[in-house]
């Protein structure tokens, strides 16, 4: 097998790869848009919380909301996660590519001339 004949072969599961990558991400997405749902609402409530506290007397005035409860800390930890894995797996996606096409513009011509 010829040296562009290999470069092809490495080049068929390609798209294949993408593919999966590119759903992982999709699904990633979902879930994270889920996560930052569900944390909007627990610190919304957690903040109406807290006024009502404020209005009732159980609180006192001038008092602030130092930090979300744990739960809710744990919610944008999670988030961020979710965050960082789809970044890893666009870059993972992204070196797939560039690393063909990097090799396409550098070495095929050169390949060329001695064909």
């Amino acid at each position: 097998m010829s040296f562009l004949e290999d470069f092809q072969a490495s080049l068929e599961p390609l798209p294949n790869i993408l593919q999966r990558k590119y759903a992982l991400l999709r699904d990633l997405d979902k879930s994270l848009q889920g996560v930052q749902r569900q944390n909007e609402q627990r610190c919304l409530q957690e903040i109406e919380e807290f006024k009502e506290g404020v209005k009732s007397g159980s609180i006192a005035p001038g008092t602030s909301l130092s930090k979300f409860s744990d739960e809710a800390q744990d919610e944008q930890k999670h988030a961020i996660r979710i965050a960082d894995e789809k970044v890893a797996l666009a870059v993972q996606a992204y070196d797939l590519v560039s690393v063909n096409v990097y090799f396409v513009i550098e070495f095929v011509p050169r390949v060329e001339i001695f064909v």
